[in-house]
């Protein structure tokens, strides 16, 4: 689990600022030692110096001379042993304070790499619309097409069933003509030979055969209108089957799209209420203070509830640590670490209105 930038920078902060106090109080301390004393030697009488003999007086003035160089080298150790740690101690300070830097680097690139894997995921979702668009143009522009072609075909039938039906007509009006053309030469045979029964009987055998066939192709035709009601109801009848087909698919495509832009909301949601919360509980440990009672590994689960803006409205204990201190103080860590953070987004800051968070300071 990865520290955030801002609990970066407070610890780096702490770090350095620790680091001046040691620096103090190291600089006070050598300040207020005191150098070594050297004893003094009793300064010789001048009285006496007359009584004594040369070996003394240079014995004497050479050890004056010595406990001086003594004392100056002392000094200087003493000296530089204070510049040595000195210089140590800046040299600390100065990796510190890089330490510092390099760590506020580090938070500045994650807030960055978060920043590019958001508008990433945004122009994902931004493209997949384009592409759900553009099927649907698609779609339409194919439907459109349909429609034309089966107008197309539909004028075409119309235009074949007219000119069928104009033969029909003409057919007709030709046979109606012939009809005239047979009755006038039947009635002129009529006239002409009265006298001849037989032929007479046998052109009205011929004529009712004639009525017969003439009423043989009537019933064909009313079988072939029959038919052709038939096939135009069947045809009806596929045409309302594949439309229903088509808006039955548009309908489980519009469904997939829907429930897959659900699932993206709420995956970004998720990472959303995720993130707060590990925020939340990081900012929960930082008010928290250890009871002398609580063990090391012990963890109460908490149900909390916020106003608006961030500030706690009640916490109450769901699962015990078995510790009653050690549930009370996490209980007031909570209270004291208010208003927590609150995400802008409104269905992310919805979700962490009432929530639950395992607190666990190990």
């Amino acid at each position: 689990m990865k520290t955030s930038w801002i609990e970066t920078i407070i610890a780096g902060s702490y770090a350095l600022i620790l680091h001046i106090i040691l620096l103090a109080l190291f600089v006070i301390g050598m300040e207020s030692q005191t150098p070594p004393k050297l004893v003094s030697q009793p300064k010789v009488d001048i009285v006496q110096a007359t009584v004594m003999d040369e070996a003394a007086i240079l014995q004497e003035v050479a050890k004056q001379q010595q406990l001086e160089n003594e004392k100056r080298r002392l000094e200087q150790e003493r000296q530089q042993q204070l510049d040595k740690k000195l210089a140590e101690t800046q040299q600390e300070l100065a990796r510190t304070e890089q330490e510092f830097l390099d760590q506020q680097q580090r938070a500045e690139l994650e807030q960055k790499q978060l920043e590019l894997e958001k508008q990433q995921q945004q122009e994902k979702i931004a493209k997949l619309e384009q592409e759900r668009k553009l099927q649907e143009q698609k779609t339409r522009e194919a439907e459109q097409h349909r429609k034309q072609e089966e107008e197309k075909k539909q004028q075409a039938e119309q235009q074949r069933k007219a000119e069928e039906q104009r033969t029909l007509e003409a057919e007709q009006a030709r046979k109606i003509e012939e009809e005239k053309k047979q009755q006038a030469e039947q009635q002129r045979r009529a006239e002409e030979e009265k006298r001849k029964l037989a032929e007479a009987d046998r052109k009205a055998e011929e004529q009712r055969k004639a009525e017969a066939e003439k009423a043989r192709k009537l019933e064909e035709e009313k079988k072939r209108q029959a038919e052709e009601a038939r096939k135009e109801e069947e045809k009806r009848k596929a045409e309302q089957e594949r439309k229903a087909k088509i808006a039955e698919a548009d309908r489980l495509l519009q469904e997939s799209l829907a429930a897959e832009q659900q699932e993206q909301e709420e995956r970004r949601v998720a990472g959303v209420v995720d993130q707060y919360s590990l925020m939340i509980k990081q900012r929960v440990k930082r008010y928290w203070i250890r009871p002398g009672s609580a063990e090391t590994g012990l963890q109460v689960t908490l149900r909390v509830s916020l106003l608006p803006g961030g500030d706690v409205k009640q916490v109450t204990v769901i699962k015990s640590s078995g510790n009653s201190v050690f549930d009370r103080s996490a209980e007031s860590a909570v209270y004291k670490a208010a208003p927590l953070p609150q995400p802008t987004d409104p269905k992310a800051a919805a979700a962490l209105r009432d929530f639950q968070f395992i607190f666990k300071p190990e």
